[in-house]
């Protein structure tokens, strides 16, 4: 009996729509409403800007660390640099996997060496 409830189609009127319609435009008009929690890469991205003009006055990685400690949040040197890294490469337009392309150094094994060598023709005098 209660699937049967579930799978009839809902009809509503005019009315509805345009009361819903109303109430959206509404909802348009106000800011969005503020998350209650952030996970800890989202604070970094809220907080970027200014991370980045501290980074600029010379605080160090470890000087942002015990800032963020005395705030309560924990994080490591290497996760910050990590995150900034990121954000960076996001405001420069630059994807993550973008920043790695090009960056691969050709080997200088000898397997590889003599993979491209290639022997000149005899020459006859």
């Amino acid at each position: 009996m209660e699937n049967e409830a579930r799978r009839r189609a809902q009809v509503l009127s005019s009315h509805n729509v345009n009361e819903l319609r109303a109430f959206l435009k509404e909802k348009a008009n106000e800011p969005p409403p503020q998350s209650a929690s952030y996970m800890l890469g989202g604070i970094v991205r809220a907080v970027f800007p200014e991370l980045c003009a501290l980074r600029k006055r010379g605080y160090t990685l470890n000087m942002l660390v015990r800032i963020f400690a005395e705030n309560g949040l924990r994080i490591t040197a290497t996760g910050l640099s990590r995150y900034m890294k990121k954000f960076s490469r996001e405001a420069d337009g630059e994807s993550a996997m973008d920043g790695r392309k090009g960056t691969t150094q050709p080997s200088t094994s000898g397997s590889e060496a003599r993979r491209h060598l290639v022997m000149k023709q005899d020459v006859l005098l």
